[in-house]
């Protein structure tokens, strides 16, 4: 009885070792090696979704993505599927009218570079401004 129990110790104690040997310690992490990783920005997005004529079964969309600096292309995304079915619906082949612009309304060259991708030449702009309507009947 006493060996099994002692050598449930061993092992237990052997595991306890073995995984405080990959835990990082400060000494990994010195502030130097922090300061040379880059630093991600998260961007501001809002939705504004509207139905003004309900029998056209459209909704008029706006996104507005702020980010301090945004890059020269930024991609928009829409998902293929919906959560909890895992069906492969393909929204945007719904999506009409598709346009963006920055905060000044001028308009910004885009691109679809595929069936849900979207390419904008945001060229550094602060905010962009995307506006589409989908058709939607389910």
């Amino acid at each position: 009885m006493h060996r099994i129990y002692g050598s449930k110790f061993v092992l237990i104690l052997f595991a306890a070792v073995l995984f405080s040997m990959y835990q990082e310690t400060p000494a990994k992490n010195s502030p130097s090696e922090k300061a040379k990783e880059p630093q991600t920005q998260t961007p501001e997005i809002s939705y504004t979704v509207s139905m003004p004529k309900p029998w056209t079964h459209l909704l008029e969309v706006e996104m507005r993505m702020k980010l301090q600096r945004m890059p020269d292309q930024a991609e928009l995304k829409m998902p293929v599927w919906t959560p909890g079915s895992y069906l492969v619906r393909e929204f945007a082949r719904h999506v009409q009218d598709f346009a963006v612009k920055d905060a000044n309304g001028r308009a910004l060259p885009w691109r679809k570079i595929n069936k849900n991708t979207w390419q904008v030449d945001a060229k550094g702009a602060g905010e962009i401004v995307a506006t589409y309507r989908v058709y939607s009947n389910e």
